[in-house]
């Protein structure tokens, strides 16, 4: 009798911890999908608004005017703090590319005021005022972008060094950037340059008479220099200029293999002046931004630039325009 009482009781024990366990795993069972159900019916981040670009007033008739309008009044419609735009290329980056190019159809003070209002608003959220800034030194410093102008960047730079939002540590580089922009701008005189030639002669930029002076930076062994040069002698209003004296051209190896140098002399024309930085100044103290091998620099009869940083085209079109 007794064992049949016991093993009634581990019976019973036995059903109702069975039960209990079944129980237990409905309940979580049905906790975990309740818990699935709700992260799946919870929304999903919303995508930005497409850009609204401001319009000018029908009044506005000058080109130059409009440009400059649209320029200051371009974020007018930019919620920036919805950092949702910092991850919509489309939208955002495509909105700002079309910012810059508006750039050269207007004055620049008109672009100076555009780029304070538009960083001045991006100060409200870091991440919008960084993504807006690593933009404009994307396209307009990186050597590598079609769009890069010192001139344009130069705005960007001054409002990033005079911000009270920005933190001194991230002001570091905008002014190292700044420094080197403000040198040999277009409309200021060019930094003198002593250089040496092959025959061990020393010489200097300034000592040199000519109309215009395009002034090249190459390395001669590096294959851009190689093509660039190329274009540059087979130019016909570039060739056509040299020859009948009213262009010069140094070109200036800024570099410490002087033998590399030597090995490529004969690659450019005996008519170009070909020296070469012996003490290394133009490097260690960047008295000219070489942001990128080859750089083209035009210069007036005054050693004043007139284009800075410049391409093989940009140049023909500026000397079939103004040298006859």
């Amino acid at each position: 009798m007794a064992l049949i009482f016991y093993k009634n009781i581990l019976m019973g024990l036995t059903y109702n911890f069975l039960r209990w366990l079944i129980t237990f795993f409905l309940i979580i069972g049905c906790t975990t999908k309740e818990k699935k159900n709700m992260e799946d019916a919870s929304p999903t981040p919303s995508l930005p608004k497409n850009f609204e670009r401001a319009i000018p007033p029908a009044l506005i008739i000058n080109p130059n005017e409009r440009a400059g309008y649209m320029i200051t009044h371009y974020w007018d419609h930019f919620d920036f703090t919805d950092t949702m735009y910092c991850h919509a290329p489309d939208i955002t980056e495509q909105a700002f590319v079309d910012f810059i190019t508006l750039f050269p159809h207007a004055s620049y003070n008109k672009v100076t005021e555009g780029v304070q209002k538009l960083l001045t608003a991006a100060e409200t959220d870091v991440v919008m005022y960084n993504y807006f800034f690593q933009k404009a030194e994307h396209y307009l410093y990186n050597p590598n972008s079609s769009m890069r102008n010192d001139e344009y960047f130069i705005p960007f730079l001054e409002q990033a060094v005079a911000s009270t939002q920005v933190m001194d540590e991230y002001k570091i580089r905008p002014r190292q950037l700044l420094q080197l922009a403000y040198r040999n701008r277009p409309g200021a005189k060019a930094e003198d340059i002593v250089y040496t030639t092959a025959s061990g002669k020393t010489d200097r930029l300034y000592a040199l008479s000519a109309s215009c002076l395009l002034l090249m930076f190459h390395n001669p062994d590096c294959h851009e220099c190689k093509v660039t040069t190329g274009q540059l002698i087979n130019s016909v209003i570039i060739s056509s200029a040299v020859t009948s004296g009213k262009l010069k051209v140094l070109a200036i190896y800024p570099d410490e293999d002087i033998a590399v140098w030597r090995e490529h002399l004969n690659d450019l024309p005996a008519s170009w002046i070909n020296g070469y930085d012996k003490t290394l100044v133009i490097r260690n103290n960047q008295t000219y931004d070489l942001k990128a091998i080859p750089t083209l620099y035009l210069l007036d009869e005054n050693k004043t630039v007139i284009l800075k940083d410049t391409s093989v085209g940009i140049l023909q079109n500026f000397l079939e325009q103004n040298i006859r």
